[in-house]
């Protein structure tokens, strides 16, 4: 993938506007930062990119080329990966099927699931994000909090030789410190690869180191896109909020 565009994205809901015209450009090898408020519009971006809801208007393009994201399939066959902020797991099965599920399974004499296969394949996605320690036979509702993560994280780690874009939302707000450093080497590793990562963060420390761009929204449309080393954290506050850092918090 050379270039992915996401050209003037609009979309409401019982008419109201949650996106309006928004663009934005990812680029190969690039980790790009989308901040906001709440309300902001990141998560109504979000699920356009996933395939999970339909914009209005707009359209996106992989290398010039349109791409329809009218299905999660849609996003999936783009090679587009999202990891969600809310935990959605089946907790009645196993890790390993919660790992790969949007995959085909790999089955013996074309009809059967290869269990031996599925564990193997849902093990290295674990071992790439250094999470080795979860057991992929486990019950997904018997995981702790961060694990569960660690879990949902991996999913987009299934090698399959399609990923071009990396959605991460809110990725460390389940995690504690070892677990993020975790996270933060495997997006150093995917940046390497040649991948696009957009992170999605509140944590402003977070998004300034490890981000090469910054775009932020608000009330539903795009204020800025900037090289991280060419802004701070005080100009991002201002687009995000409007407001001077000194008027954030006004006397009562």
């Amino acid at each position: 993938m050379q270039s992915l565009v996401f050209h003037q994205l609009s979309k409401a809901y019982a008419g109201v506007p949650a996106l309006i015209g928004v663009d934005l450009a990812l680029t190969p090898g690039r980790v790009h930062g989308l901040m906001g408020e709440n309300g902001a519009g990141k998560s109504t971006l979000i699920k356009l990119i996933a395939g999970v809801a339909r914009a209005d208007a707009g359209w996106v393009a992989k290398d010039g080329v349109p791409v329809a994201l009218s299905s999660p399939a849609d996003a999936m066959a783009a090679g587009f990966r999202v990891i969600h902020q809310e935990l959605n797991i089946v907790p009645q099965v196993s890790v390993a099927e919660n790992i790969l599920l949007g995959h085909a399974a790999p089955r013996r004499l074309g009809v059967l699931v290869d269990w031996p296969a599925l564990h193997a394949r849902a093990r290295a996605a674990l071992e790439a994000l250094g999470a080795a320690h979860i057991d992929t036979h486990t019950l997904a509702g018997d995981l702790g909090r961060g694990d569960r993560m660690l879990m949902r994280i991996a999913t987009a780690l299934v090698a399959d030789g399609t990923a071009c874009l990396y959605v991460l939302d809110e990725p460390t707000a389940a995690l504690n410190a070892a677990e993020s450093a975790l996270l933060f080497n495997v997006i150093a590793r995917l940046k390497a690869q040649g991948a696009a990562i957009l992170y999605v963060s509140h944590r402003m420390d977070e998004v300034m180191h490890l981000c090469d761009d910054i775009t932020v929204l608000r009330d539903g449309r795009h204020v800025s896109t900037t090289p991280t080393g060419d802004t701070d954290k005080d100009q991002v506050i201002r687009d995000m909020t409007g407001r001077d850092v000194r008027d954030a918090y006004p006397a009562r």
